[in-house]
């Protein structure tokens, strides 16, 4: 069974509960997809103040069996995310490998074959990591891009 992890990159620092109040919303969004098991990367945050951590804070854990129209619903719900809440990104990553999906990517199915290249790359062991680029940001469309 696959799993990938993703992080929310908010466009300005935020305190950790926000952080963790981001997350809460995108495990809920992810949970609505068939299949998928979503968790935090650790516990929510605790107190009012700045996190030095707060990218964990933001981080999630998404495991399940992750088929081509599970794969295009999660990069969906992804992409809808980081628009709704005028995040700079989104990360998924699985092992040494890593997808940043913006509001302003589109969902194609270049897109849902970068995240199950992806996924393939995360269960390898190799100790180099594989760079995929994606096109170019358009003016009407938007990238995700791949790499380390």
């Amino acid at each position: 069974m696959s799993e990938l992890t993703l992080l929310i990159e908010p466009t300005t620092e935020l305190p950790g509960d926000r952080v963790d109040a981001l997350a809460a919303g995108l495990a809920d969004d992810l949970r609505t997809v068939r299949g998928l098991r979503v968790a935090h990367a650790q516990p929510p945050a605790v107190g009012h103040g700045k996190s030095q951590q707060a990218w964990e804070l933001g981080m999630l854990v998404v495991g399940g069996l992750f088929s081509a129209t599970t794969m295009r619903a999660l990069a969906q719900i992804a992409i809808a995310y980081a628009d709704r809440i005028k995040a700079r990104s989104i990360r998924l990553r699985s092992g040494d490998n890593e997808l940043v999906i913006t509001g302003a990517t589109r969902v194609d199915p270049q897109l849902v074959e970068q995240v199950a290249r992806l996924l393939a790359q995360g269960g390898s062991e190799s100790s180099h990591p594989t760079t995929a680029a994606l096109p170019a940001a358009s003016r009407d469309g938007g990238s995700a891009t791949t790499g380390s």
